[in-house]
C-alpha cells in the first residue's frame, strides 16, 4: 500500500457552461467552472454534502460553491474512474476504483489530507481493473475486479468467485455491489446474474440469483441497491426488479417493472430512493420516478442534460443529482440545473 501527503491545487480542464431550467427554458445565464469530462460514471455525496464525481477523465468534487478537480490523483496515467464509495464505519475517507486499482482519499471539509492505493503486483487485489466498490457496516471492503471479487477485512484479503461450480464473479463483468443490514452482500454481474453471500472471516451462504432460479427476468444486471435495510432493487436490460426477502425464488417476494408499467425504458443503469420514498430510475431514454406505483418520466425536453443516465445520487437536502453522458443534471424544487462542457 502506498500513502502520500497531498496538497490540493486547481488546474483548468475545460470550459463548462451551467444552464438553469424551469420546465424547458434554456435562456438563463451561464457560468464557468471546471469539469474533466461530460461522461459521468458515478456521483457520491459525503455527510457534509460535498459531491464527489467520477468521470471518464478523472475525479472532481463540488461543495455547493467551489469545484475542485484532482488532476494527478489517484490515477497518474489513465484517469478513468468506475466507482466511488464511502463507508458508514469510518468518516473522512472515500474509496475509488478504476483502471489502476483501488485508491482512497482521507479528507476533511477543507483539504485532502493523504491518499493511498492498492494496486500492482505487491498487493492481493485480484486485478487493477476495478469496476465496483462497496463497504459494509463492519468496514469490510468489497472490490469487483476483472478477475473476480476481492474482499479486504482490515489487512486480510480474500478472493471470491461465486458459488461453487458457478464462478460468475470470474466469468462475467462485475457491474455493482450492495450491502444489506442483515449481512447479505449482493454482487451483480453483466451476464451471470447476482452472487449473494455473507462474509465474517470467510464467505458463507453463497447462492446465485439468475433468470432460472430467482425472480430476475435477465442475467444482465447494470446496478443493484439495497433500500429499507434489506430490500433490493435491480436494474437490468429488461427492466427493474424489486426483491423484499432473502428467499431466492418465491414469486411473492419479487416484483417486476418494465415499459408496460410506465418505466421510460427497459434498460436501467441506475436506481436511487429519495427522502420521500420515491424510487428514481436512470435509463438509456431518460429518468423515471416511481411514486405510489405510478411512474412519471423526464427527458431532455423537460431539462435533463442527456437521456442516458449512468448514476443517481440523493443529496442531504433531498435534491437529486444525475450523472449522464453529457454532464450533470441537478433536480431541485421541480427545476433543473445542468453542468456540461461546452
Amino acid at each position: 500500500m502506498h500513502i502520500r501527503k497531498y496538497s490540493l491545487y486547481l488546474s483548468a480542464f475545460a470550459v463548462i457552461s451551467i444552464a438553469f431550467f424551469s420546465g424547458c427554458r434554456e435562456d438563463d445565464p451561464k457560468v464557468v467552472f471546471e469539469l474533466p469530462s461530460n461522461i459521468i460514471h458515478k456521483i457520491a455525496i459525503d455527510k457534509n454534502g460535498t459531491k464527489w464525481i467520477a468521470t471518464e477523465k478523472g475525479l472532481v468534487s463540488f461543495d455547493g460553491e467551489k469545484w475542485n478537480p484532482y488532476p494527478d490523483i489517484p490515477f497518474e496515467n489513465s484517469k478513468s474512474i468506475a466507482d466511488l464509495n464511502f463507508g458508514t464505519a469510518e468518516s473522512g475517507k472515500i474509496w475509488i476504483g478504476g483502471t489502476q486499482g483501488v485508491h482512497f482519499l482521507k479528507f476533511n471539509p477543507a483539504d485532502i489530507l493523504s491518499f493511498g492505493s492498492y494496486a500492482g503486483s505487491e498487493n492481493e487485489l485480484l486485478s487493477d481493473e476495478v469496476t465496483a466498490i462497496a463497504l459494509d457496516d463492519l468496514n469490510i471492503k468489497y472490490f469487483g475486479t476483472s478477475l473476480g471479487l476481492s474482499i479486504l477485512d482490515n489487512e486480510t484479503w480474500t478472493s471470491f468467485y461465486g458459488r461453487n461450480l458457478e464462478p460468475i464473479l470470474r466469468d462475467y463483468p462485475i457491474s455493482a455491489i450492495a450491502t444489506a443490514k442483515n449481512g447479505w452482500i449482493y454482487a451483480a454481474t453483466y451476464g451471470g446474474g447476482v452472487s449473494r453471500f455473507k462474509y465474517t472471516d470467510a464467505v458463507s451462504g453463497a447462492t446465485t440469483y439468475d433468470e432460472d432460479w430467482s425472480g430476475l427476468k435477465s442475467n444482465y444486471i447494470n446496478t443493484v441497491i439495497v433500500v429499507d435495510d434489506t430490500c433490493q432493487w435491480y436494474g437490468t436490460n429488461l427492466g427493474a426488479a424489486y426483491h423484499t426477502s432473502h428467499v431466492t425464488k418465491t414469486p411473492a417476494y419479487w416484483k417486476q417493472y418494465t415499459k408496460e408499467d410506465g418505466l421510460i425504458s427497459d434498460t436501467v443503469y441506475s436506481i436511487a430512493k429519495d427522502h420521500n420514498g420515491n424510487i428514481w430510475f436512470g435509463t438509456e431514454m431518460g429518468v423515471s420516478r416511481l411514486t405510489d406505483n405510478v411512474f412519471k418520466s423526464y427527458t431532455t425536453s423537460d431539462g435533463l442534460t442527456s437521456n442516458k443516465v449512468n448514476t443517481i445520487s440523493i443529496d442531504i437536502d433531498g435534491s437529486i443529482w444525475f450523472g449522464t453522458n453529457n454532464g450533470i443534471s441537478h433536480f431541485e424544487n421541480n427545476s433543473w440545473t445542468n453542468y456540461t462542457i461546452k
